[in-house]
């Protein structure tokens, strides 16, 4: 038997799969490019859909249990105004943030640049911080519901 090759929780056909279906492609075009059934298809993209969701919800779990402070940037939000806001509610609360302001603005553009143009938010950020210092930028409120969509 051939070892499958895992990239995450997700085999490379998976991968494969979950990214033609993004395409827009249907189960039917998907076999027949790939040589295989369409339930095939529909079981591997099935069980990758449900990987993705184990691994989002260990995810937020594990982050959630440590998180001391939640705070949302909303659209409009100058970029530059972002650090400062953060040092000061982490400050409020007590926590030493990991990083200096520069470190800061940089992981915010990089880690929500979706959300960011130019030195811009133009979608609300969520910003969660740790109790060590860490935090985590995100385009999505952890505590909203998420939907996977292919």
């Amino acid at each position: 038997m051939v070892k499958k090759e895992k990239i995450g929780l997700l085999t490379e056909r998976q991968l494969q799969v979950l990214s033609m279906r993004k395409m827009g492609k249907k189960h039917e075009e998907i076999a027949k490019e790939l040589g295989t059934s369409p339930e095939n298809i529909y079981i591997l993209e099935k069980r990758a859909l449900k990987n993705l969701k184990t691994a989002f919800d260990t995810i937020k779990a594990a982050i959630s249990g440590n998180v001391v402070l939640k705070i949302k940037v909303e659209k409009g939000t100058k970029l530059i105004e972002v650090p400062s806001l953060l040092i000061k509610k982490a400050d409020e609360a007590g926590i030493k943030l990991k990083g200096n302001f520069t470190k800061i603005y940089d992981d915010i553009h990089y880690e929500a640049s979706g959300s960011v143009k130019g030195n811009e938010v133009v979608k609300d950020i969520y910003v969660y911080i740790l109790t060590d210092g860490s935090f985590y930028v995100l385009s999505e409120d952890l505590e909203k519901e998420e939907q996977v969509n292919y």
